[in-house]
């Protein structure tokens, strides 16, 4: 699935917010996104963001079911590291004593498995709600690899994958747009 059907839309249905866009990441930005994670991009990720550079304030504009902004990869580095900081510095349960040991068991599970609090290197942002919820793809191993994941601010990650891939999020993406998505909504 591509964006291009999406940005399509957004052009001549909400150009103020079509005008809000970074421009899309560039190979070189990919790589080092790729070196910084430690692991590839899945390709549907890696294509989106060629092709969508998310959102250069996000204010919070419900653009991907259910009230998600878009993140672009430099934001989703940053946001990824921020996670990483403070979700291992503070919600870590105090029961578990080595975090090094109790990460790396959850970094062997395979994607798409309930992991709680931490933030794993290997999640990679793509959406933020108002209410500081993300959307991740998980990219440990297993079939669900790619698999997009919520990460609440409370419950961590402990739910089923939103979406068994960004491809199938941005076809929710276009669904939601052609569907239930209000122009009249603040953009």
């Amino acid at each position: 699935m591509s964006w291009s059907r999406a940005d399509t839309w957004l052009r001549r249905n909400a150009p103020k917010l079509r005008a809000k866009f970074l421009p899309p990441a560039t190979a070189t930005e990919l790589a080092a996104a790729e070196e910084k994670i430690g692991a590839p991009l899945p390709a549907d990720l890696a294509a989106w963001w060629t092709e969508c550079g998310g959102l250069a304030s996000v204010d919070y504009t419900p653009l991907i079911p259910e009230f998600y902004s878009p993140l672009g990869v430099a934001q989703a580095l940053e946001v990824r590291e921020m996670m990483m900081e403070i979700r291992r510095d503070f919600a870590v349960v105090p029961e578990i004593v080595d975090v090094d040991a109790h990460e790396a068991r959850k970094l062997a599970e395979p994607a798409a498995s309930p992991i709680g609090d931490l933030w794993l290197p290997l999640f990679v942002p793509v959406a933020v709600d108002a209410s500081g919820t993300y959307l991740f793809a998980d990219l440990r191993q297993g079939l669900l690899r790619g698999c997009v994941m919520q990460f609440d601010e409370v419950e961590g990650a402990d739910e089923e994958p939103r979406w068994e891939s960004v491809d199938a999020m941005l076809r929710a993406v276009v669904e939601w747009l052609e569907g239930d998505f209000r122009t009249e909504w603040p953009l």
